[in-house]
C-alpha cells in the first residue's frame, strides 16, 4: 500500500496489472527522493503501478492486463492529464445494431453538484427490440421506453455516468436526442465506436453516443504501447476502464521522473 501498488474500482472485482518496461535500466526508488533525498533504490527494467523511477529514455513500453466480471467497454491511457488514447476490445468489424446513450459529469465539486437530467431519445426510422439501462440507481425517476421508438429519463448525476443500450430493427435511421442541456441528432449509419458528444458546460458534463457489438464476449483485454515521454517534467503515466454495465477503474500511476537537481 505504501508503495502505491494498487488500483480502485466502483465496486467491481476487476483485475488489471500495469507494467512499463525500459530498455535500459532505471532507478527505482522504493520511498519518494524529492522527499526522502536518501531513499534506498535499486536498478531495473521494469516495474509496475506506483513505482517510481528515475530514467533517461525518451519512450518506454506499457503492458496492461485487464480481466473483468463483465463485457470490457473501453480504456483511456493517460500520461498524468493528457489523454494518450483510446483503446477497445473490439473493431468496426464487430459492431451491430445495438447503441448506448450515455450522460454523466456534475455542476462543479463539492456540495451542490448534482445535475438534473431530463432527456427523450427517438430513433427515427427504426424499432426497439430491447431496451436495457445501467446504472440507474434513483428508481423512482422515470426511466423507461415509450412506444416502439423512443426512451425518456429523468435523472441525476454527481460525476457519475447514466445510460441505456438498445438493439434496433430495421435500417439507416437518425437518432434526436432532446434535453435541459441541450439537443444532439445523427444519423444512425455515421455512428461508430467512437462517441458522438454533446459538452454541456458544468465539470465534465456530458452526454455521449456510441455503437457496439451485438453482444461484446469481450471480458480480458491485453494490449501494449509506446508511449513517448515528455521531454520536460515528470511523466506519471496511468489507465482508467469502464466495463458495459456502468463499473470503472483507475490504476495508480508509474512515476517517471527527471533525474534529480
Amino acid at each position: 500500500m505504501r508503495r502505491r501498488h494498487h488500483y480502485g474500482t466502483t465496486g467491481s472485482r476487476i483485475h488489471v496489472d500495469l507494467r512499463v518496461r525500459l530498455d535500459t535500466p532505471g532507478t527505482l526508488f522504493l520511498r519518494d527522493p524529492r522527499a526522502e533525498p536518501d531513499a534506498a533504490s535499486l536498478a531495473v527494467n521494469e516495474v509496475k503501478m506506483g513505482d517510481i523511477v528515475q530514467t533517461d529514455a525518451t519512450s518506454v513500453k506499457l503492458l496492461v492486463e485487464i480481466a473483468a466480471p463483465a463485457p470490457i467497454h473501453k480504456v483511456t491511457l493517460h500520461n498524468g492529464a493528457q489523454l494518450i488514447e483510446t483503446l477497445r476490445p473490439f473493431g468496426d468489424s464487430e459492431l451491430g445494431e445495438r447503441f448506448r446513450v450515455t450522460w454523466a459529469g456534475a455542476e462543479y465539486r463539492g456540495r451542490g453538484r448534482e445535475t438534473t437530467w431530463n432527456g427523450r431519445a427517438r430513433f427515427h426510422g427504426r424499432r426497439i427490440l430491447r431496451f436495457e439501462k445501467f446504472n440507474a440507481w434513483n428508481r423512482e425517476r422515470l426511466f423507461e421506453q415509450r412506444g416502439s421508438d423512443t426512451v425518456i429519463w429523468e435523472s441525476i448525476t454527481t460525476g457519475n455516468f447514466v445510460g441505456f443500450d438498445v438493439w434496433l430493427a430495421g435500417d439507416d435511421g437518425e437518432i434526436e436526442i432532446t434535453t435541459n442541456h441541450g439537443n444532439l441528432s445523427a444519423a444512425l449509419s455515421e455512428i461508430g465506436c467512437e462517441e458522438c458528444t454533446l459538452n454541456a458546460g458544468g465539470l465534465e458534463r456530458r452526454l455521449d453516443i456510441c455503437r457496439l457489438p451485438e453482444e461484446n464476449r469481450h471480458r480480458a483485454f491485453e494490449f501494449s504501447r509506446e508511449i513517448e515521454l515528455n521531454e520536460v517534467g515528470d511523466n506519471p503515466l496511468w489507465i482508467s476502464a469502464t466495463t458495459e454495465d456502468g463499473h470503472c477503474l483507475w490504476t495508480s500511476p508509474v512515476y517517471l521522473i527527471e533525474a534529480r537537481r
